[in-house]
């Protein structure tokens, strides 16, 4: 049982030992950097007056300011590198787990086996799930061990920071979901690759943009990013809005790569 998944993960555990060290170490540059900038004034007023766009875009809508834990918090690390690093380790790794090994030629000898396709893609989401949730885990342990350190966790506490880290991979394993389904459908890695870093990239982009753009606003409602960032996990805790959605949206399109899947002949 579960040997397929098994297989997947022992193939990317020391790629995704390399993520979570990486991710531990950015996590301590952050905490020792806080105190520089805690009670600064000056620097609060400076980017006060940023436009709103930009403001946006850096996380400082989100409530606090700069200086305070909850805005240094959101405007260095949970509104932009947090979500970005998470995507590019899931978006990366749901590419692979079809369409990368079809391309390399491992695929076929995997599916030579008495397994099903479906059985397949089944358990290589599974691992994505697996691997992504060790990353997850790397990053908040580390947070919730240097924050007291630093008075990072002032007003927020354990299960806020933990909170939103969770809701950062929820988005990032959203859009991953988009690159394994068209991965297992189409079998091209570039075209899931693409797809996928597009759509977070725009999402991105649209999320700041509405801050100024009225008519970009209704547009949010359809992206992740304003699930993870609208509800602001880090003040307000895990919402239905950052963990439902991104979650249903990801189980429904992994069912669809592995539906094509089982019906196109590989390559």
């Amino acid at each position: 049982m579960l040997s397929v998944l098994r297989q997947a993960v022992r193939r990317r555990r020391l790629g995704t030992l390399w993520w979570c060290l990486g991710l531990i170490g950015f996590v301590a540059l952050l905490a020792v950097a806080y105190p520089t900038v805690r009670g600064n004034s000056e620097l609060d007023k400076t980017f006060a007056g940023l436009p709103p766009g930009v403001q946006a875009a850096l996380g400082l809508g989100l409530g606090g300011s700069l200086t305070s834990p909850v805005g240094y918090l959101n405007s260095q690390y949970f509104a932009n590198i947090l979500p970005a690093l998470f995507l590019i380790f899931t978006i990366g790794l749901a590419a692979w787990a079809i369409s990368g090994d079809e391309a390399a030629g491992t695929l076929e000898l995997l599916l030579s086996n008495p397994v099903s396709r479906l059985r397949v893609a089944a358990e290589r989401a599974g691992a994505i799930l697996v691997l992504l949730a060790a990353l997850t885990l790397a990053a908040a342990a580390a947070l919730v061990i240097l924050a007291p350190a630093v008075g990072l966790d002032q007003g927020l506490g354990t299960g806020r920071l933990i909170a939103a880290t969770i809701a950062s991979a929820l988005l990032a394993l959203t859009f991953a979901s988009v690159a394994f389904c068209l991965g297992a459908a189409t079998a091209s890695r570039s075209l899931a690759i693409a797809v996928s870093a597009a759509l977070a990239v725009a999402g991105f982009v649209i999320q700041g943009l509405a801050a100024q753009v009225p008519w970009l606003r209704p547009l949010r409602a359809a992206s992740p990013w304003q699930w993870d960032l609208g509800s602001n996990p880090l003040q307000h805790g895990l919402t239905w809005q950052a963990w439902l959605l991104p979650l249903v949206v990801s189980l429904v399109l992994m069912a669809l790569g592995a539906a094509g899947l089982a019906h196109r002949d590989l390559r």
